[in-house]
């Protein structure tokens, strides 16, 4: 197995210090489309210098394009973007939305996809999916197991990308609108404010408690190699040259143990020690934490200060140099030739001439001082670890003939290296996608669907009419199942359409229970399921049930092409995506999906838990108050049957007046999303949508928020 240390790159002088230091790849982003939009990010004419710098030391670049994108960039501006790029050689493209992975893909052919970590790829099913769909590497979620990292490499082909060492995300990450819904920047789109580094209140405890401390992975790298990872990424991008260049010397130096197969318990400890001490002296925030690979989630994971404490140490920024071997023959009967060769790069040769050496009247060149001039290489990035010389009479050659033949030489050395890894334009222009005209459905007939998490709303929402269709929460079926058995649900379907709503996260221990879970519920009427995360997805699709699925708006559909790539995956329905605002929804197309326009939003979806790292966890489900620092109020479910936290927003999202705005938009199917509501608070919200939705008699004294429909994101 080819393993590579993965260095993150913000600016030119922090890629050419991972590079100087060992790095075998960078990752990096240009002007557009990077999560770390605030970074020195690369120009075009930069991009292109950055693909042939790393070539020319026989290393390897990826590009993020790792944001949510709109029609209008996807179509406008992606392909411009990234021609260039691929043609001088882009090593991989690392995405997070599935319309530009299909694009890419279909425009692209032969560039190596990446699936970002924030896709939660979080077991073997969606890794499946995405192999399937012509991945050839998976970042995996940072919240994995060892164990679970080595099922998907056992049972996949593709390539594993993990973090091991840098910062945190609080919450499963592409799982997050904290940053959008509070201050409209969004981390899809690259632009995360971080509140999760802000102070926060549980009750009497006042701390950072959502502000993870670094990861620092270097005595766990034999099992993480062990597991199978390919790739052990460092993140950074916002980080300086120095940091870069430090942390990576660092890990080349155990990761190079590893390969030696040197042990761990063979290790200098000594060193050890010293190197911990100088990585903890460059960047730390409360100590460092191994990350989830052989830890469970909790308060030793949490910098409750989050102090950044940057020390004294200060890294070197190398530059490497790449060997190479030169030979040179001189006579005065032929041009001189200069011959120059390198093991890397396949044993890469060039030959280029010069002038015809004229015989030497008064003072013949020096051997020693040809020899010399020919080593000079300057600021190229190659160094004569062996320079052979003919000379068998005395001849003699200005300085200014010997610096141009080798100046010669070495341009034809880099053009030989870099054509190898150019490519031509591609075949072929990607499929043209208009801008949808959705029809205008004003007057026409809607439905109402509705989700519910708790016994009280689903007696609620069960004895109402005029609700399409309702989707229980997993657990509260696993609670009913024992409570009435199979014939109520079967009653149930006789007279309505019911679904299964499924966990926002799903990890490896909780397949078989899902599994079963869904089996039960299609044996006893369930019509589909609500689907919230790409594993799910890959489950219920391998036992054939994809036309059964109903997407939630955590699997993001941002553009038309994301709309068809899981149209190709024949599912029933989407969810419009909580960031597009009135007038992006307008231009996507809205003729399969669902609206959401009731429902706490889901600001955070962490596998951590706050009552367990502010108290004790009892496994009881409870739901908290997270006070921030001006006393507003968000909501945290404890998730105990699935393990993670949900915050939601402190107000509810509420569309009550948007019926014909919506209707002009082409939507028809509208969502409501019961998750915190007491019972009467559900009647209350359900029979007013119903007037407004039906009627169109619109309620007074509801304080909604209404997210980003009328505030575009950044």
């Amino acid at each position: 197995m080819v393993v590579e240390l993965l260095a993150p790159a913000g600016s030119w002088e922090a890629m050419q210090g991972a590079v100087g230091s060992g790095a075998d790849a960078v990752y990096l982003g240009g002007a557009f489309f990077g999560a770390r939009a605030y970074a020195k990010n690369f120009s075009e004419e930069e991009l292109c210098r950055a693909i042939d710098y790393v070539h020319l030391h026989n290393r390897k670049l990826y590009l993020t394009v790792n944001t949510l994108l709109k029609n209008r960039e996807l179509e406008e501006q992606l392909d411009a973007y990234l021609l260039p790029l691929y043609r001088q050689g882009l090593d991989g493209v690392i995405m997070q939305d599935l319309g530009v992975f299909a694009y890419i893909r279909e425009r692209f052919p032969g560039l190596p996809l990446h699936a970002s970590t924030q896709m939660t790829i979080t077991g073997v099913n969606s890794a499946k999916m995405l192999e399937q769909e012509g991945a050839a590497r998976i970042v995996a979620a940072r919240e994995l197991s060892l164990e679970e990292l080595g099922q998907i490499r056992r049972e996949t082909s593709l390539e594993i990308e993990a973090f091991v060492h840098g910062a945190l995300c609080y919450c499963y990450s592409g799982q997050c609108l904290f940053s959008s819904i509070l201050g409209g920047r969004s981390g899809n789109r690259g632009r995360c404010a971080q509140p999760c580094r802000l102070p926060y209140q549980v009750g009497e405890r006042k701390a950072h408690l959502l502000s993870p401390k670094d990861i620092c992975t270097l005595e766990l790298l034999p099992d993480i190699l062990q597991a199978g990872v390919n790739s052990l990424k460092i993140e950074g991008r916002m980080k300086q040259p120095e940091y870069v260049a430090g942390v990576v010397s660092v890990y080349r130096k155990y990761l190079d143990l590893c390969l030696e197969g040197r042990p761990a318990a063979a290790w200098d400890k000594k060193q050890l020690r010293q190197d911990l001490e100088f990585l903890r002296n460059l960047f730390q925030r409360g100590g460092f934490c191994q990350g989830y690979y052989r830890q469970k989630p909790g308060p030793s994971m949490i910098a409750f200060q989050n102090e950044k404490k940057i020390g004294t140490c200060r890294a070197d920024i190398r530059k490497r140099k790449e060997k190479i071997k030169g030979y040179l023959m001189l006579s005065s009967e032929s041009r001189a030739i200069l011959e120059i060769s390198s093991k890397s790069w396949n044993g890469c040769k060039v030959v280029v001439k010069g002038e015809v050496p004229a015989q030497a009247r008064k003072h013949p060149a020096d051997r020693k001082r040809i020899v010399e001039q020919m080593c000079k290489t300057g600021d190229t990035p190659f160094v004569f670890e062996d320079f052979k010389l003919q000379m068998k009479e005395e001849l003699f050659l200005p300085a200014s003939q010997l610096n141009s033949l080798r100046r010669k030489g070495i341009q034809a050395l880099e053009q030989k290296i870099l054509q190898a890894y150019q490519r031509q334009k591609p075949p072929k222009e990607a499929t043209a996608m208009e801008f949808t005209r959705n029809k205008d459905l004003s007057g026409g007939a809607v439905s109402l669907s509705a989700s519910c998490e708790t016994q009280g709303q689903w007696q609620v929402l069960n004895a109402m009419d005029g609700i399409k269709e309702l989707f229980l929460g997993i657990a509260l079926f696993e609670k009913l199942c024992q409570q009435e058995g199979a014939a109520y649900f079967r009653d149930l379907a006789e007279r309505r359409d019911w679904l299964l709503a499924l966990p926002y996260v799903t990890r490896q221990r909780d397949l078989q229970r899902l599994s079963k879970d869904c089996e039960q519920a299609i044996e006893y009427g369930c019509k589909g399921f609500l689907v919230r995360n790409l594993e799910s997805f890959g489950l219920l699709a391998k036992k054939g049930w994809a036309k059964r699925c109903h997407l939630d708006a955590g699997l993001y559909t941002y553009n038309n092409r994301a709309v068809d790539f899981w149209r190709n995956q024949n599912v029933a329905a989407d969810m419009t995506p909580l960031e597009l605002n009135q007038k992006e929804i307008a231009h996507r197309d809205n003729s399969r999906s669902y609206m959401l326009v009731y429902g706490y939003l889901p600001l955070m979806v962490s596998a951590q838990c706050i009552q367990k790292n502010t108290g004790k966890c009892n496994h009881a489900g409870r739901c908290l108050s997270l006070k921030d620092r001006y006393q507003k109020e968000f909501p945290v479910q404890c998730c105990c049957d699935f393990c993670y936290n949900i915050i939601y927003n402190t107000l509810p999202y509420g569309l009550l007046e948007y019926k014909e705005a919506l209707q002009r938009m082409g939507l028809h199917r509208f969502f409501l999303s019961f998750s915190l509501e007491n019972p009467a608070e559900t009647k209350k919200v359900m029979e007013a949508f119903q007037k407004a939705y039906g009627q169109g008699e619109v309620t007074q004294g509801f304080s909604f928020t209404k997210g980003h429909m009328k505030r575009k994101v950044e």
